[in-house]
Parts: C-alpha cells; sequence; structure tokens
C-alpha cells in the first residue's frame, strides 16, 4: 500500500454487515469494510490497508447515523476488542444474527421450512467464563489486567466488565491495585473468572510460585470479597505447566456445579461450558423437545464435553453413548453419570475421520455438539448409518451450512432450526438444526 493511500480520506454509504459484524460499504469496484458502522449510515473513513482484495477502513466520523445505533454502555467499549456489537440495538443485534444464519445456509442451498423464535435472555452480565491477562510493565511499574484490544495483543486496562456477573471480586481496578502490592507482581499472567451456580472461582495464573508474604495478602483480599448473600469466592493459582491448581482461599471449596434440567452438573475449572447459563439452560429443553428421545432408543452424543446435553438424555433414555476424543474427558463423564446415577456409557472416540466410530450400536438418533470447526469427520458414518433423526448444535454457521450441504445430499431434510444468543453484544452465534432422513416414495 502506498503511503499517500494511507492517509487517503473516503465518505462511503455502508450497506450491509459481515458475518463478523463489520460493516459494508462499495464504491466503484471496491469494497470496504468498516468497524463500527452499520446499514443506512454514511461514514467518513481513513483507509488502513488492503487485504484479499477488501480495503479495511478506520471509522473517523459518522455523517448519517443509523436509527439502530445505540450508545454502548461499556466505558471501554472503543478499546477492548471483546463485545463488538454494543453500537447496535439488541433487538437489531438478533435480527442480525438470524439473517446471517439463514444466508449461510441459503449459499449452501440448505432449505428450512420453519425457523424457530431465537432464544434469548438477559443481554448483560450473563457471562459465566472469561479470560483476563495481565501484565507488568517494567517502564512505568504498573500493572495492566483487563482484555486484548481490538486487532492488538496490547492489552487494556478495565475497570469492569458489563457482560460479566455483577459481583465485588470482579472489580479489576481493585486487582491491579492488589497485584501492584505484591512482591511477584510480574510473575501473575492471567486471570479466569468461572461463575458457577454455587460459587465464583477465579484461577491466577502464575510463571512461578508465590511467597508466602504474598499468599497471606491475597488471601486477605478475596476474604475482603466474599459478601454474605453473593456467590462464595475461591481463589485458586495455576502454574503455566499442566499441573492442576491448587486452592489458595478458602481452606476447602466444595466442588464447581451448574444446574441444567434439574441436574447440578459438576464443573472442572479447566471444563469447556456455555457461557450463557440462561440461554443454555432454555437450549438443552429445546434440545429434548425436537429430538423426542424415546426409552430405549440408542442416542449418540457426540462432542459431549462434560455432559451438558448427553445428562439430560440419558434421563429419558437407557442407552446414551457420550463420546469424546480425550480420555481425560470420558473419565470425567463417566464420573459425572456415576455421580448423578445416570445408565450413560462414556466411550473414546477419533471423531476427526473414518472408523472412529465404527464399534459402536446402531442409533435411533444423533445429538452433535461439535466445536467451531464443525463435524466432518463423522459426516460419513452417520450417513452410512442412515441415522434416523440428527440435531446438530453449532457455533459456526459457516461450518454449520457445510455439514448440512453434505447431510442434504445424502437425504436429509432440515425440519426445524433456530438460533441462541449465547453471546449478546458480540457478532457470535449459536444454531440448533433437526434434521430426518427423507422418506422413501412408494409406486
Amino acid at each position: 500500500m502506498k503511503p499517500a493511500d494511507k492517509q487517503r480520506r473516503l465518505t462511503l454509504s455502508v450497506d450491509n454487515l459481515t458475518s463478523e459484524g463489520e460493516g459494508v460499504a462499495r464504491l466503484g469496484r471496491d469494497v470496504y469494510f468498516v468497524p463500527g458502522a452499520l446499514p443506512g449510515e454514511e461514514a467518513e473513513v481513513v483507509l488502513d490497508g488492503r487485504r484479499r482484495k477488501v480495503w479495511q477502513t478506520r471509522l473517523l466520523n459518522l455523517i448519517k447515523t443509523s436509527p439502530e445505533r445505540v450508545t454502548p454502555d461499556c466505558p471501554h467499549y472503543q478499546r477492548c476488542g471483546g463485545c463488538d456489537l454494543q453500537h447496535l440495538a439488541y433487538d437489531a443485534q438478533v435480527a442480525f444474527k438470524q439473517e446471517r444464519v439463514a444466508r449461510e445456509l441459503s449459499r449452501q442451498g440448505v432449505e428450512v421450512p420453519e425457523w424457530s423464535a431465537p432464544i434469548v435472555a438477559e443481554p448483560w452480565h450473563y457471562r459465566r467464563k472469561a479470560r483476563l491477562g495481565v501484565r507488568y510493565s517494567k517502564d512505568s511499574r504498573e500493572n495492566f489486567v483487563g482484555f486484548r484490544e481490538a486487532s492488538s495483543a496490547h492489552i487494556s486496562n478495565i475497570d469492569r466488565c458489563l457482560v460479566l456477573p455483577e459481583h465485588p471480586a470482579l472489580d479489576w481496578a481493585a486487582w491491579r491495585e492488589q497485584i501492584n502490592r505484591l512482591d511477584a507482581r510480574a510473575v501473575i499472567t492471567q486471570i479466569e473468572a468461572i461463575a458457577a451456580d454455587n460459587a465464583l472461582a477465579l484461577v491466577l495464573r502464575i510463571l512461578k510460585p508465590l511467597s508466602p508474604g504474598d499468599e497471606k495478602k491475597l488471601c486477605s483480599f478475596a476474604a475482603g470479597l466474599n459478601i454474605d448473600g453473593l456467590l462464595p469466592l475461591q481463589l485458586w493459582l495455576k502454574s503455566e505447566r499442566d499441573a492442576p491448581a491448587q486452592l489458595l482461599w478458602p481452606e476447602q471449596a466444595e466442588p464447581l456445579h451448574h444446574q441444567v434440567d434439574d441436574l447440578a452438573l459438576r464443573l472442572e475449572l479447566s471444563d469447556f461450558v456455555q457461557v450463557n447459563g440462561a440461554v443454555n439452560r432454555a437450549m438443552v429443553q429445546q434440545a429434548l423437545d425436537w429430538l423426542q428421545p424415546g426409552a430405549d432408543e440408542v442416542i449418540w452424543d457426540l462432542f459431549a464435553g462434560h455432559g451438558n446435553f448427553s445428562m439430560p438424555l440419558a434421563k429419558r433414555s437407557q442407552q446414551v453413548l457420550a463420546v469424546e476424543v480425550e480420555q481425560s474427558m470420558v473419565d470425567s463423564l463417566a464420573a459425572q453419570a456415576s455421580n448423578l446415577a445416570l445408565p450413560l456409557q462414556a466411550i473414546q472416540a477419533d471423531l476427526s475421520g473414518a472408523g472412529g466410530l465404527a464399534d459402536l450400536p446402531e442409533p435411533q438418533a444423533v445429538l452433535l455438539d461439535p466445536p467451531r470447526a464443525g463435524a466432518a469427520g463423522v459426516m460419513n458414518e452417520l450417513i452410512a448409518r442412515r441415522v434416523p433423526r440428527i440435531l446438530y448444535v453449532s457455533c459456526d454457521a459457516a461450518t454449520l451450512a457445510r455439514d448440512l450441504n453434505v447431510l442434504a445430499a445424502a437425504g436429509y431434510q432440515v425440519r426445524q432450526a433456530g438460533i441462541m444468543d449465547m453471546f449478546p453484544q458480540t457478532h457470535h452465534v449459536e444454531t440448533m438444526v433437526l434434521l430426518e432422513r427423507k422418506a422413501k416414495r412408494h409406486g
């Protein structure tokens, strides 16, 4: 890019949003991405480079604003790279996500006969797991505690995060002050918050062990944040190596859990958990309503995690097979089922390619909840088995559409689909789709 282009200013009319929520404008044959702009707005921008035949820009000024624009509630919005849709009214956020998923499926030729109403909940203070960066600056002799800035590795200080629960232990300005009082102020690299239903756990990641004096300071600080009537606090220390976290305060703490389908699911500190508890509970209930598991049916739950779907399924079916890749997760699933006295079989299998599921009994239904990369590795096995019903839960609309295209070509039809707004104020979206094999016509 020429230096002159770097300073070039343009006035653009925004007519769409990218899948990541950035404004899209066109001028002649050129396409421009304008972060922070909305459809219907006229924006003054400065060019910020060209990548993949698209101009990246930086928003300078809005000449005309959208009626769906709102003032972001978070004072850190302009710098923090976390919540990228706060400038869009919440109802419009949900509509954008619905349109985005529908567009991705349509591009792959996937027809949806019925869209269910989006699952939504409180759009603030919903996030029950987050990891903040901690960095010590030798030059200014101070700590930074916060999230990374947009398109940057730089950690931006934040005082409070409005999508995290309201709790005195989540006052990051207070944590900055406390960490700066420690002798080991330069060895703490992260703080992870896990808000379970019975406690709030904070895990401090450290480069080397803390001195007894520093541990005493942290224990005293934690005790002052533990307020009656609020979630009790747990403070843990974890080294950067693979060693398990060690409880620092209090001396004893009950295991973490969260409620799903009237079940208290045990939650380890390292477990993946859907970050929005209210939406997750509604999502699990919708999955059960759509899938209608029979008591005698064989049901596979692939990418089962810690049992978010498979434990509720096992309340209704005697033959649930919860499948995971890592043996440690399989062991966790088995322990979870044992604690809840549920008839669930936990199985380790390779879910990335052919053959991993070959030894399992024929399923009448399969639930898929894969990571962002999707479930391409198991598509051929499901097709070969002629599974009657498949319920697919996805956190990535593009890989979902790709996999649904494969199933549609093999004779599956979408019966229902719907989005779940698991991540309000961001462009991320969760989607659920129920598919059935087409009935063969006779005569």
